[in-house]
């Protein structure tokens, strides 16, 4: 039998009817990131990524753009080309996101994204919400998928909502939000107003699927641990707001999924949006049409530790059983 037998070059092409997407937060005080690692993490279940990986769900009109220069150095009478180097590294990439969600909307707004909270009656409206209901002190014994919270506390909430869970604002600078920073803070702010800011803007948010006894069940885990001092509250709607400041920046992950037999990854370690909030319409049977989100993300760079090299992007292709390598 022929050794070819066993490498089909069939097989070499990754296929799939769409790409999936995952993001992970970015330390921004500390520039910790999170790795995706090809060697264990590279053929996990695409339904239940590892850690701190979150399902952005499929995505279409993928479209990755290498803009880094290549220039020469010339020399002689001929001006001929002695070497080649890189200069000005650049990468984008971009992508209509077909779901919407908390996560989904910042990386399409780019800017900061907000909670607005369920909030006290009969106040003047204001445009990202008014005075919130007080939140709920969070109990000892909570975990990322339980909130321990008081009996009578507990009967403020009911199966379906939506809950923010962060500490209380105190006059914090800098980076401000629990699992990964959802706003920066320059000075303080002053006013009991500002008490629940930070519950405002952080991505510490799930969905309550059961209200039992003595906690809240969630339908997906938080990001980061409830802890005693953090306080609940209900959320209504989210919101992000075309001109503020705030830059988002995630790890961004891309998989042509192995509809073939083989996997192609494209791992972005730090990305921050290059264009501002806009969506795509996609025409269905008259008058349907849906609204996607599209996001245009660029590139920014990295050291690989195995080398000192500047990375903005690393692709991986983990081929098909039996397939020519």
């Amino acid at each position: 039998m022929s050794s070819n037998s066993y490498a089909k070059r069939s097989q070499m092409a990754p296929a799939a009817r769409a790409v999936r997407a995952y993001a992970a937060p970015i330390n921004r005080i500390t520039g910790s990131i999170a790795a995706f690692d090809p060697a264990s993490q590279g053929q996990f279940d695409l339904d239940s990524p590892p850690a701190p990986w979150i399902d952005l769900g499929w995505v279409e009109n993928f479209q990755r753009t290498a803009a880094t220069k290549v220039d020469a150095l010339r020399t002689g009478p001929a001006a001929n080309i002695t070497i080649q180097y890189r200069m000005t590294p650049e990468a984008r990439v971009e992508f209509d996101l077909l779901s919407w969600g908390k996560l989904q909307l910042a990386l399409s707004g780019g800017t900061q994204q907000m909670n607005v909270l369920a909030e006290q009656p009969g106040l003047p409206p204001q445009p990202s919400g008014g005075m919130a209901l007080p939140a709920s002190p969070v109990q000892t014994g909570s975990t990322y998928t339980q909130i321990v919270l008081t009996s009578d506390q507990l009967a403020d909430y009911n199966v379906g909502d939506i809950v923010a869970v962060d500490v209380d604002y105190s006059g914090q600078t800098g980076y401000l939000g629990s699992g990964a920073p959802g706003a920066y803070i320059a000075s303080p702010l002053n006013g009991q107003t500002y008490v629940d800011y930070v519950r405002r803007i952080t991505f510490n948010v799930s969905r309550v699927c059961a209200v039992t006894s003595s906690y809240l069940q969630l339908a997906e885990p938080l990001i980061a641990q409830p802890a005693a001092g953090m306080g609940v509250q209900k959320v209504v709607a989210f919101l992000d707001r075309e001109g503020s400041s705030f830059f988002q920046e995630w790890s961004g992950l891309f998989i042509v999924g192995p509809d073939s037999g083989g996997r192609a990854c494209f791992y972005y370690p730090r990305l921050q949006p290059a264009a501002g909030a806009s969506e795509t319409r996609q025409e269905f049977a008259a008058p349907l049409f849906s609204h996607r989100l599209h996001v245009g993300l660029r590139a920014l760079p990295t050291t690989d530790s195995n080398d000192n090299e500047t990375v903005l992007c690393y692709r991986s292709y983990f081929p098909a059983p039996n397939a020519a390598v």
